[in-house]
């Protein structure tokens, strides 16, 4: 199971460092990290494998604190690929 955070922040020099902070603080490392300016926002996707719940409510409730970032969500993604097959799409909201 995959966790895959979908992040969309304000465009700053700073917005990809800050958010990618807040998972470094916590040793994170992720499988999957993507990021596109669209209609004026930075859109951010990081995915985490086995990433536990809890863990993954904490990352979200920091990501919402940050000071770039508009909203922020994590969805659980089940059979996900592993970046080489077809993109993978989300089941059910989590924390």
């Amino acid at each position: 199971m995959t966790r895959q955070f979908r992040i969309v922040a304000y465009p700053d020099p700073q917005t990809l460092p800050r958010i990618i902070g807040v998972f470094a603080q916590r040793s994170l490392i992720p499988a999957t990290l993507a990021a596109r300016l669209c209609d004026g926002m930075v859109q951010i996707e990081v995915g985490f494998d086995d990433l536990d719940p809890a863990t993954a409510a904490i990352v979200t409730a920091k990501l919402h604190e940050a000071v770039l970032v508009a909203s922020a969500r994590c969805d659980v993604i089940e059979n996900a690929e592993d970046g080489c097959g077809a993109p993978a799409t989300p089941t059910a909201a989590a924390a």
